[in-house]
């Protein structure tokens, strides 16, 4: 149901109130006296704004990233004695204990949530949390504390915490479960961050399988694709984020480790 109101407060909020800012001063510039070159300058910043921050512009590019997800999720529900990989998501502020939950990024929250119902589903299956950071208690631990509270056994938690990125996570997983009698591999992070990943896993020689989780929405009503948002922009670092460590992996990272495994 379209409600007027919430409409009139996204034409209002600050993202979009640039966006017509942007829009009356490129419309100044061409009725000015300026050279041809500032006029188009001012229309190429605004262009690009506008595409960044319009769900119309932005939603397709995203889902695409959400759409590999799926695609690298091809293995269906692990076999018993699984060991589950989960990526870190972030802290909104150091935690001041191991209990501090509030302190994990949305992320974080909904990939231990998502990582637990699997766990819940598949017997003598191991949760192996990993992510460091530079505060006194790891992102693996407290995402590991939170799993115990939601009612996984202890003993079938494990921890890795000296990764600060997804590509020390795939190595530091990768040297511990090489001392385990081998088992299927599930990879859980969010559906946007799983491409990267996923072959960030496989190109440190770590056969897994994709379960993605947290898939963000990109189906808004027209009108509202059509004002520039905050979720917009967010969106697009996202992209940029993603984009740029797939490539940075694949043209750096990985070519600087002789017993890597690269994947075509």
């Amino acid at each position: 149901m379209f409600d007027l109101r919430l409409w009139l407060e996204s034409l209002l909020a600050p993202v979009a109130l640039i966006a017509w800012c942007l829009v009356l001063l490129t419309a100044m510039a061409w009725r000015m006296p300026i050279p041809k070159l500032m006029r188009f300058g001012a229309a190429g910043v605004l262009l690009v704004y506008l595409a960044l921050s319009m769900p119309l512009t932005v939603d397709p590019a995203f889902s695409a990233l959400q759409d590999w997800a799926r695609r690298d999720a091809r293995c269906g529900q692990p076999p018993a004695g699984s060991v589950i990989i989960v990526l870190a998501g972030g802290f909104e502020h150091a935690p001041d204990r191991l209990t501090d939950f509030n302190a994990l990024q949305g992320d974080g929250l909904r990939r231990t949530l998502a990582a637990v119902a699997l766990a819940r589903r598949t017997p003598h299956s191991v949760l192996l949390f990993t992510g460091g950071g530079n505060t006194r208690f790891s992102e693996a631990a407290v995402m590991g504390a939170l799993a115990e509270a939601l009612g996984i056994a202890a003993n079938r938690i494990e921890l890795e915490q000296r990764s600060h990125t997804t590509y020390e996570s795939a190595i530091n997983t990768r040297a511990m479960l090489a001392r385990d009698p081998p088992a299927a591999r599930y990879l859980v992070t969010s559906a946007y961050h799983m491409p990267r990943s996923y072959r960030a896993f496989r190109d440190a020689g770590q056969k897994v399988c994709a379960w993605p989780a947290g898939f963000l929405s990109t189906h808004a009503p027209l009108l509202d694709r059509l004002i520039p948002q905050l979720g917009g922009l967010e969106k697009s670092s996202l992209l940029l984020h993603e984009y740029l460590g797939m490539i940075f992996y694949s043209l750096v990272k990985f070519r600087q480790l002789p017993f890597v495994q690269t994947h075509s």
